[in-house]
C-alpha cells in the first residue's frame, strides 16, 4: 500500500486509531493512574508494528507534514475525535481535549507535548528510520518513553 494515501482512507485509519488508543486511554483512566502512561504507549505501538495498519499510519503522517489537507485532518483528529473516542468509552459525550485534561487534572497543554513525543518517536522509528530508535523494540521505547509520558499526564 502506498504511503500517499487518501483523506477517506486516512479518515478510516485515523478512525481506528482513535478508537484503540481512546479505549486504552479509558481503561487506564479507570485503573491505576499510574499505569496510564504505559497502556496508552502500548496500544500506540501495537498498532505501529501491526503490518496491516502502519502503511495507513504512515499515510497519516505523511500527509499531516506534506500538505494542509493532511495537518488539518491529524489537527482534528489529535484535537477532538481522540478524545471523543475516549469520553464514548468513559461515558462522556463529546469529550475533548479540555475535558480529557480536566478528567485527568492535567493542563491540556501537557496532553500535547505527550501527544508530540510520540509522534517524534515515531517519525524518528518509521520514517526517518534514524538508529538506535529504528531497530529498538517496542518495549525498550516504552519503556523508555513511560517516565516522560507519565511526568506530562501524571
Amino acid at each position: 500500500m502506498s504511503e500517499a494515501i487518501g483523506a477517506d482512507e486516512r479518515a478510516a485509519a485515523l478512525d481506528s486509531l482513535g478508537g484503540v488508543l481512546g479505549e486504552a486511554g479509558a481503561e487506564a483512566i479507570n485503573g491505576p493512574r499510574d499505569q496510564l502512561a504505559e497502556s496508552l504507549l502500548r496500544a500506540a505501538f501495537e498498532l505501529w508494528e501491526d503490518p496491516q495498519v502502519r502503511p495507513r499510519l504512515l499515510g497519516i503522517l505523511h500527509a499531516a507534514v506534506n500538505s494542509e489537507e493532511g495537518a488539518a485532518q491529524m489537527r482534528q483528529f489529535l484535537a477532538n475525535q481522540l478524545f471523543a473516542q475516549a469520553g464514548k468509552a468513559l461515558g462522556i459525550a463529546g469529550m475533548d481535549i479540555y475535558q480529557a485534561a480536566e478528567t485527568i487534572k492535567v493542563p491540556a497543554i501537557h496532553i500535547n507535548a505527550a501527544a508530540g513525543q510520540v509522534w517524534g518517536v515515531v517519525l524518528l522509528r518509521y520514517v526517518v528510520k534514524l538508529e538506535p530508535i529504528a531497530s529498538a523494540s517496542s518495549e525498550e521505547l516504552i519503556q523508555l518513553l513511560t517516565p516522560t509520558i507519565r511526568r506530562y499526564l501524571g
